[in-house]
């Protein structure tokens, strides 16, 4: 089986359901984290917590969309979306991983700096980011449960 390596470098374990679950449980941490920011702008946490929240951010965009449209392809028929389904969460993933990109952008533009008049737009980019992330992670936990229950259900 394939492994994904870990943006870190480290190997990772072969993706599974549970482990696409356990970086939604991060990815909801994050958005709250992020939410909170957008409601605390002006002021920007201390350069530290910007660096962590971006290096969520960019795990986010990059390792957990290929691992869940991975783990999300390789269910047997019967339990996986269908291809226009796949296809849909992959638009979905490509367009998050955009804002991921021009989020951490303006982050790092506004660290350090006196409160501009791009405030607004760093509101709406956390925003589209995490608005995004909870709907891409309403869907796959859909599919996930949907998965789950074929597996128990009989024949």
């Amino acid at each position: 089986m394939t492994e994904l390596a870990d943006p870190s470098g480290h190997e990772a374990i072969e993706p599974t359901l549970d482990t696409i679950e356990e970086d939604h449980a991060i990815q909801r941490a994050l958005c709250r984290d992020l939410e909170a920011l957008a409601d605390g702008l002006p002021k920007l946490p201390p350069l530290p917590e910007v660096r962590r929240l971006c290096d969520c951010v960019m795990r986010v965009g990059g390792t957990h969309l290929v691992r869940a449209e991975l783990v999300l392809e390789r269910l047997p028929a019967g339990r996986r979306p269908s291809d226009p389904e796949l296809e849909m969460l992959r638009e979905m993933h490509a367009l998050d991983a955009t804002h991921s990109d021009d989020l951490v952008a303006a982050l790092w533009e506004h660290v350090g700096r006196e409160p501009s008049a791009h405030v607004g737009q760093l509101s709406y980019m956390l925003r589209c980011f995490f608005d995004g992330c909870r709907r891409a992670i309403a869907l796959k936990e859909s599919w996930i449960a949907a998965a789950r229950r074929a597996d128990i259900s009989p024949g």
